[in-house]
């Protein structure tokens, strides 16, 4: 982690952005994916209300090797960390910044569901573990699908990567709607640090 952030100001899409101050990874896509009835392959998010993908109460679970990672905003964390004000430092994302959550959630997200119907219908995600198929019904974007969400500049305070500066520092938050979790940074990092980026219509978009 760099002991002096460099802000750069081109968001570099990233699998996960960084560590919790307990030590814990944030990593908020997934590896599922659900296939619709013409061949469109959607990528499922974590938190939905379709399939159950087993997370806890901090929107976090394990993954097959067994590394526990959070998906989205964890209440004990942020418990553990409150110091009283309205940011709460959670995190360092691996440029360096700070992850903060504001617990009156004084900065929104600039994502928004996409007004455009799926490309795709009748999807359809087979679950391993169970053996069971699940069905996503519909084509209007519901949130189920990374690619259900788009960036619109300026529909909230914070930028794609889910940033801000705030009183001339450039943080990261993690906010109770989409993308929850940073997907991309804008400062300089070591890229052998995080795994390559994605996350379709969803993420960030490619050269921001």
């Amino acid at each position: 982690f760099p002991l002096d952030p460099v802000y750069s100001g081109e968001a570099e899409p990233v699998k996960d952005p960084g560590l919790s101050i307990a030590g814990v990874k944030f990593d908020p896509q997934t590896a599922e994916t659900a296939t619709c009835s013409n061949g469109t392959t959607y990528r499922i998010e974590a938190v939905q209300d379709v399939v159950d993908l087993g997370l806890d109460m901090n929107n976090a679970h394990v993954q097959p090797t067994g590394a526990y990672h959070y998906h989205g905003v964890s209440s004990d964390l942020v418990d553990a960390a409150d110091t009283g004000g309205d940011l709460v430092h959670v995190g360092f994302a691996y440029d360096g910044h700070l992850i903060v959550y504001s617990k009156g959630g004084e900065y929104s997200s600039s994502y928004q569901l996409s007004t455009e119907e799926r490309a795709g219908a009748d999807c359809a995600w087979d679950s391993r573990a169970s053996g069971a198929t699940v069905v996503f019904e519909g084509t209007t974007p519901d949130g189920s699908f990374v690619e259900d969400w788009e960036y619109v500049e300026g529909a909230g305070e914070l930028d794609e990567c889910n940033g801000i500066e705030i009183d001339g520092e450039y943080v990261y938050l993690l906010t109770d709607e989409y993308p929850y979790v940073p997907r991309c940074l804008m400062g300089e990092f070591d890229a052998s640090q995080t795994g390559p980026g994605g996350g379709g219509n969803g993420g960030p978009p490619p050269g921001a």
